[in-house]
């Protein structure tokens, strides 16, 4: 890795600010979608327990649209050329700015999001077996696994733009410090 040193805002040209802003803005968008989804995916589980079929529709409707919202706000954070990214973002979550192996991976929300998911899938795979759940309420739950497999592919997208080669900061760490 070339060295690097922190760039004065003075020093920066419009694309970067943009890509920093973007960057960023995006990014805190982001989070306020997951913690968002986890509290509906809680109240979804709950009404999923209760058998409440319209309100959990209308809450697995609610965590499609939170999903599209989430991959448009990713999408935002990445819409600037790569050359930005190498020579900025990517530095900037990189020693000595934060601690080698950075991911947003490691975000406790995100982990969250994922265990919340994985349990209300579950559950929903054992509803549909164990009760007639109403056509409205299996679209909406389709809804939901799209706007998902959507969110990831995207995902893939947006880190393959900014590194081709797909090593994450976090995997590259792993293989800089095997155990």
């Amino acid at each position: 890795m070339s060295w690097w040193r922190p760039v004065k805002a003075a020093e920066l040209d419009p694309e970067t600010e943009r890509a920093i802003r973007r960057w960023k803005l995006g990014h805190h968008l982001f989070h306020l979608y997951l913690i968002t989804m986890n509290s509906g995916m809680q109240r979804a589980q709950a009404t999923l327990r209760a058998a409440e079929w319209g309100e959990l529709e209308t809450e697995i409707a609610d965590l499609a649209v939170l999903y599209d919202a989430a991959t448009a706000a990713m999408k935002y954070a990445a819409g600037f050329r790569p050359e930005s990214y190498t020579g900025v973002i990517r530095p900037s979550m990189s020693p000595p700015m934060l601690s080698p192996g950075f991911s947003g991976q490691l975000n406790q929300d995100h982990q969250v999001t994922l265990l919340l998911l994985r349990s209300l899938k579950a559950e929903f795979k054992q509803a549909r077996k164990d009760f007639a759940l109403p056509e409205t309420l299996l679209s909406a739950w389709r809804r939901l696994m799209s706007a998902q497999s959507r969110n990831r592919r995207d995902h893939v997208l947006v880190c393959s733009k900014f590194v081709p080669e797909g090593t994450s900061l976090l995997n590259q760490h792993f293989a800089d410090n095997p155990i």
